[in-house]
């Protein structure tokens, strides 16, 4: 009996021996070595609260099987870095063989910004456009109030047109105005590329009043997004405020989330 004791007890030691000496061989938690330190940079630069945004949200408006709002991002110093929209995926799903539009308004910090409220618009079947005849959506960031904005009436000429050397370089102007919208500008680039995003300038009464990203829905979908795009500046700008340089269009695995930013924004204003 004691010799049948002994023999197992050996037998322990050196099956430990071995799983120890395996164990020592092998990556921990499938982590190859600098991840640890990556993860812990994340960390702090993440408890820095010069580094923390914070986001403000608007009033939530249902969209097909899901939700859009209106998102701002401030930083520690109380300055905005970021506006745009946010919308889960399953907005995407389930929506009308018609065209919807929904108005967004800010959070009440949004101050001293350019944009007054944001139109979410979805296009089934498109529009007239090079290229524009496809399922998209259209997401007017508007420089004017939602009342100066429906007050605007339909009109055809090249009688209202900003200043010359304001010109963002490389746009043109539609001839129509459309009614509560406002007259488009589209950049050359438009007319010589197939058309997943780009970005279009809106005018009335002489004076630029929007922003305007519009993303095909096929794009969303493959979410194959670049880090940002740019956006072409104006030549001058007459109201002092935030504008913005670059635009993102982000998802979001986790949250299963889209987001469309004006990003990169400066203070100018003030011919």
């Amino acid at each position: 009996m004691k010799k049948f004791n002994f023999q197992l007890s050996l037998q322990i030691v050196l099956c430990s021996l071995f799983l120890f000496a395996f164990n020592a061989c092998q990556p921990e938690d499938g982590l190859v070595p600098g991840e640890e330190i990556i993860q812990s940079d994340l960390k702090a630069n993440q408890s820095d609260p010069s580094e923390k945004i914070n986001d403000f949200y608007g009033p939530t408006q249902p969209m097909g099987n899901g939700i859009v709002r209106s998102v701002l991002s401030i930083n520690h110093d109380g300055e905005p870095v970021a506006l745009g929209v946010v919308f889960s995926e399953k907005a995407l799903e389930n929506l009308p063989d018609e065209e919807l539009n929904l108005t967004l308004q800010f959070h009440p910090k949004a101050e001293s910004l350019i944009v007054d409220h944001v139109d979410f618009g979805y296009n089934p079947h498109g529009h007239e456009g090079p290229g524009f005849a496809v399922e998209h959506f259209d997401i007017h960031f508007y420089w004017i109030s939602e009342e100066e904005k429906l007050s605007i009436p339909l009109a055809i000429g090249m009688d209202d047109l900003p200043d010359a050397s304001i010109w963002p370089e490389g746009y043109g102007p539609d001839v129509v105005t459309v009614p509560e919208m406002g007259r488009h500008w589209l950049h050359e680039s438009s007319f010589s590329s197939t058309f997943d995003q780009t970005f279009i300038y809106g005018s009335y009464d002489s004076e630029f009043t929007f922003y305007e990203p519009m993303i095909t829905m096929e794009y969303l979908k493959a979410k194959n997004f670049e880090d940002s795009y740019e956006i072409i500046p104006l030549g001058a700008y007459e109201e002092p405020a935030y504008y913005a340089n670059s635009y993102e269009i982000k998802y979001d695995s986790v949250k299963k989330q889209y987001r469309v930013m004006l990003t990169d924004l400066f203070w100018a204003g003030g011919l």
